[in-house]
């Protein structure tokens, strides 16, 4: 049984992690939590039988009874609070983004290196979609070449869905929360933005990294998964004050293309892979994360001249959250790598910081 401790006790804390730790009562048991708020964690913790609350993450890394940090704090602390649970010795999974630069995470894998026994595991959790494991192993096993590859994330945000099934209690509407402390936050934001775009960033570069960091590195990770790392970024074209964002890449053989738009006031979540290879295409759309089990499939379109077929894989109702959990205590206990490490998470924000450098004010 690993035991767990909770760094965070905001929205993705009750919406996901914790309804899917208490899933896997055969795996995991969360043994405590800790929030910058006390009647947020005092709350959280009463209404999942959490046994312990503290005063301090120090106080939760160096307890005896935890082996597994969750980091599920706002962004700019994600490296301090990961840091310290490594330091520690304890296992950790970080939301995504991982870190708001590539420095700070290439300081987090030092700290692994000099911790070997640590498991460290960035929350990609679209990589453990049923769908998305299903297109991976539809493109290994076939031979045919990539012709093109679009993604996209075109989605409303979460507070619609949410809000329409269960609120969960926010530090932002509470008053006990340290004085200054979201002021502190995005001041914290500002120079980590700082450090992987250079001081002179604009306000648009700021808003395009931050899109790539809190949205777009669920899919380029998934997409990089699949194909790899784009060889070069050809194009970014941004409106909405960096809000908006395309970009054109060159691949191994093939160009694609991503979209982002998250600030629409249209409801529907159209996160997508899409990857063409002549006369086949296929093609996994993402559905929320807010909601629990939603089902996930695979569609596969083969063209003949003469003909068309559509094969659906699924509806496969596996939640991603719950499938990285198991791939996380699989590595625990049998000494494995995860996936998801912190060495696979960097190449994602080298990339965003190529891009963000690349994009420039609107005419």
């Amino acid at each position: 049984m690993i035991r767990v401790g909770l760094i965070g006790c905001g929205g993705i804390a009750q919406l996901a992690h914790i309804p899917m730790l208490r899933d896997l009562p055969d795996m995991y048991t969360i043994e405590g939590c800790y929030d910058l708020s006390p009647s947020l964690q005092e709350t959280v913790a009463h209404r999942y039988n959490i046994p312990k609350v503290y005063t301090s993450e120090d106080d939760l890394v160096n307890d005896k009874d935890i082996d597994l940090v969750f980091v599920l704090t706002s962004d700019p602390l994600h490296c301090t609070m990961a840091l310290k649970a490594i330091e520690a010795g304890k296992h950790v999974l970080v939301e995504k983004p991982l870190c708001m630069n590539s420095v700070d995470i290439e300081r987090l894998i030092a700290a692994q290196k000099e911790h070997p026994g640590v498991k460290a595991m960035c929350g990609y959790m679209r990589r453990y979609s049923p769908a998305f494991l299903k297109m991976r192993e539809l493109l290994e096993n076939d031979n045919r070449p990539i012709q093109y590859i679009r993604f996209r994330d075109i989605i409303r945000e979460g507070d619609f869905y949410i809000g329409q099934t269960w609120t969960p209690l926010r530090s932002r509407n509470l008053s006990d929360m340290p004085a200054g402390a979201f002021e502190q936050m995005k001041q914290m934001k500002y120079e980590q933005h700082s450090i992987g775009l250079g001081e002179d960033a604009t306000d648009m570069q700021r808003n395009a990294y931050q899109m790539l960091l809190g949205l777009g590195c669920h899919t380029f990770a998934a997409v990089r998964e699949l194909v790899g790392l784009p060889k070069e970024i050809k194009a970014v074209l941004t409106s909405g004050n960096g809000t908006h964002f395309v970009s054109l890449l060159q691949y191994n053989g093939f160009i694609g293309t991503y979209e982002m738009i998250n600030d629409q006031d249209v409801v529907q979540f159209d996160a997508a892979i899409e990857v063409y290879q002549g006369d086949r295409l296929i093609r996994i759309k993402y559905d929320t994360p807010y909601l629990r089990y939603l089902p996930s499939t695979c569609e596969v379109i083969d063209s003949t001249k003469k003909d068309t077929k559509t094969t659906l894989y699924g509806p496969d109702y596996h939640d991603p959250f719950k499938n990285q959990l198991i791939h996380l205590y699989d590595c625990i206990v049998n000494d494995k790598q995860p996936k998801s490490d912190f060495n696979d998470a960097l190449q994602d924000i080298v990339l965003f910081e190529k891009m963000a450098r690349m994009v420039v004010s609107e005419g």
